[in-house]
């Protein structure tokens, strides 16, 4: 019944699956660090189990972790990763993943990497961009999605979970602001947490 549990014969409470869902509902796309350790608590009050909110905590622990990154980038602390494919000479590599390119299960599999000069996929495409030309990158889900200047394309990249794309949607905002002449205000660069 909708998450509620009946007693008797009129009296209803919620869950408490239902009622930490709901929770984490109430703080939107962008919540506070606050917020996700408000929903962390909420999950050991009310003593669910792993198995309950596995996925739900999955995000709230990717948000924080999202976070914690984006505070060492502001720092100047910018990761390195190994990557699966050769680099220009001087390029680093800051994030690799596997990923799927592209919103349909049969879209292309291959490797997403994050170079200080370039985001590129490789697998039975190749696609690179330069910092530069890249817009925005938003976060949704599994999902690190990145819009290109003057152009209403967006490239989908799925990531096998969702801290790893929380991961590489920050980096990705880090390199693309680091790119631009005038860098976005680091209160508003940084919108990764969406649950």
């Amino acid at each position: 019944m909708n998450g509620q549990i009946r007693y008797g014969s009129t009296f209803l409470a919620t869950s408490p699956l239902t009622k930490f869902r709901d929770a984490v509902q109430a703080v939107g796309n962008e919540p506070t660090r606050e917020d996700l350790h408000r929903l962390i608590g909420l999950a050991r009050e009310l003593a669910l189990s792993d198995s309950d909110t596995t996925e739900d905590l999955g995000n709230v622990n990717a948000a924080l972790e999202a976070f914690e990154l984006a505070r060492r980038l502001e720092r100047g602390d910018l990761p390195t990763a190994t990557a699966p494919d050769p680099l220009a000479p001087g390029d680093e590599c800051h994030f690799a993943a596997p990923v799927r390119f592209g919103r349909r299960r049969s879209d292309q599999y291959g490797h997403l990497m994050l170079t200080g000069g370039w985001l590129k996929f490789r697998g039975t495409i190749d696609v690179s961009f330069a910092w530069g030309e890249v817009a925005a990158v938003t976060r949704a889900g599994r999902e690190i999605v990145v819009s290109l200047e003057e152009s209403r394309r967006l490239l989908r990249f799925s990531c096998h979970s969702v801290g790893e794309a929380a991961r590489g949607g920050v980096i990705a905002r880090h390199l693309a602001r680091s790119a631009r002449p005038h860098p976005v205000d680091s209160n508003t660069a940084y919108h990764h947490a969406a649950l």
